[in-house]
């Protein structure tokens, strides 16, 4: 990578860093995963905010810091809104954005994944079922990966070999589930 690059890329997660800057992680195009500073961002003014939101495909500058990449703009390719709508939806989208961020190392660019997280983010905004092509997508992106999915491909099944290829638990929800059982607190 040169010092300085543009890459269309899907948000996969963001964290805050002191008071106005956040560090997020782009699942780009063209390079893979990637993590970078984004100075300023949590400012109201900042006109980079809405392009670093997760789930988000956006055209990113990058320019390489002393020690961490920087985004330095932003320009929203598609943010994916109706499939904000509904709480299945997002937490759906969640799920295959922190699948990708487990499962996936940086810099280390893969087509098929790339395509496959782009399809599951564009399947979030359609009606009806999305259970199981979302299911078939991460079979997919685990053979991409090279990680051959388990025999009984179902979602407890699929969750736990996830969860045994990142070597720790997934945070979001129970995997690709509707329905949840609500606990006593």
């Amino acid at each position: 990578m040169s010092k300085s690059f543009n890459s269309e890329g899907i948000v996969l997660k963001r964290i805050n860093y002191s008071d106005a800057d956040r560090i997020v992680t782009i699942y780009t195009k063209k390079f893979g995963k990637v993590v970078a500073m984004a100075k300023g961002v949590r400012k109201t003014s900042s006109r980079k905010k809405g392009g670093l939101e997760p789930g988000t495909l956006s055209l990113c500058h990058f320019v390489r810091g002393r020690g961490m990449l920087l985004v330095t703009q932003t320009s929203i390719i598609n943010s994916f809104s109706n499939s904000q709508v509904d709480l299945v939806s997002i937490t759906q989208t969640f799920q295959i954005l922190e699948i990708i961020d487990a499962l996936t190392v940086e810099e280390e660019p893969n087509h098929v994944v790339y395509n496959t997280l782009l399809e599951s983010l564009s399947i979030m905004e359609s009606n009806g079922s999305k259970k199981t092509k979302l299911l078939e997508n991460i079979k997919t992106i685990l053979n991409a990966l090279g990680f051959g999915p388990p025999e009984n491909f179902n979602e407890l099944d699929i969750k736990h070999y996830i969860e045994d290829l990142a070597d720790k638990k997934l945070k979001s929800k129970n995997f690709l589930t509707t329905t949840q059982k609500l606990e006593k607190i």
